[in-house]
């Protein structure tokens, strides 16, 4: 197989590898060099449906050169993470906005799934999603009519406008899930909380439930408050697409150490050695001659 360019068609190889999943030839690889930025590729390949796979590769271009910062973590990230400080940390952040809530709503309780999303429960989740499935069908509409019924066909897609054409495109509804490898979920940067009530989901993050259970009971309002209260690192909740259990989490820096002030530096009011105040200068001793 030839290489991919930026300004031919993709070739038959690239497009096996890309569309339908089939194992890359010789240099067909090439086409994550602009078809799918870097680190996106193997995600787009497990993508099976065109839509959404379409519907996938528009974040990926729109995100740019920031794509890799945002990227989710690989599974040994996420392995050194678990039960580290910074997990700890996230948790008993958690455990503070629970116990808060739990107080105020007697009965019921925050559940949260998981403090990190995987790429595979990221990829799978893309591939069942009901909104990514309207998305996806309106999308591939409209892809139809700019490129024609042959437009996914191996020797039609240009990728230099392909890409042009994918990040112009604005669907009329709001996907509620970020795609595969760009949802904060995957690096430990957003928590969705749920409330529980006897062992069972009450009011979940389903976008089904926004307004029948989570706004007409106040379960919006009720969280956000506990979440002010007892969450510093958190942040929400989204408010597009609209959910109200999802906050984002960025730890506050750790404080400085406090500025020690040794004997003789001047500052009276701070002095102290090993956290005990430094002694008066010589003639101010309590009882001493004056």
């Amino acid at each position: 197989c030839r290489p991919a360019t930026t300004s031919a068609p993709i070739d038959s190889c690239t497009w096996q590898r890309t569309w339908r999943g089939a194992p890359a030839c010789g240099a067909a690889a090439n086409w994550s060099r602009w078809f799918a930025p870097p680190p996106s590729a193997e995600a787009l390949s497990r993508i099976p449906d065109p839509g959404r796979k379409l519907l996938a590769l528009r974040s990926y271009l729109r995100s740019g050169a920031r794509i890799a910062d945002r990227w989710s973590w690989t599974e040994d990230r996420i392995k050194a993470f678990r039960g580290s400080p910074e997990e700890e940390a996230l948790l008993a952040e958690i455990e503070a906005v629970n116990q808060r809530f739990s107080a105020a709503n007697p009965g019921y309780e925050i559940y949260v799934h998981a403090t990190v999303r995987s790429l595979d429960e990221q990829i799978a989740s893309w591939n069942r999603n009901a909104s990514v499935r309207t998305g996806a069908e309106e999308l591939l509409r409209a892809y139809t009519v700019a490129f024609g019924e042959a437009g996914l066909e191996p020797g039609n897609i240009d990728g230099a406008r392909l890409g042009a054409w994918l990040r112009g495109f604005t669907p009329t509804e709001s996907v509620n899930l970020a795609a595969p490898g760009l949802t904060h979920h995957g690096r430990a940067g957003a928590i969705d909380f749920q409330v529980m009530k006897d062992g069972a989901i009450h009011a979940g993050a389903d976008s089904a439930q926004v307004e029948s259970v989570w706004r007409a009971e106040g379960w919006d309002k009720k969280l956000k408050a506990s979440v002010e209260a007892a969450g510093p690192s958190f942040s929400g909740p989204l408010t597009d697409p609209d959910e109200p259990w999802h906050y984002d989490y960025v730890p506050k820096p750790p404080s400085p150490p406090e500025k020690e002030h040794p004997c003789g530096s001047g500052d009276t009011s701070h002095g102290h050695v090993d956290g005990a105040p430094c002694p008066s200068p010589v003639g101010t001793e309590r009882g001493a001659a004056g």
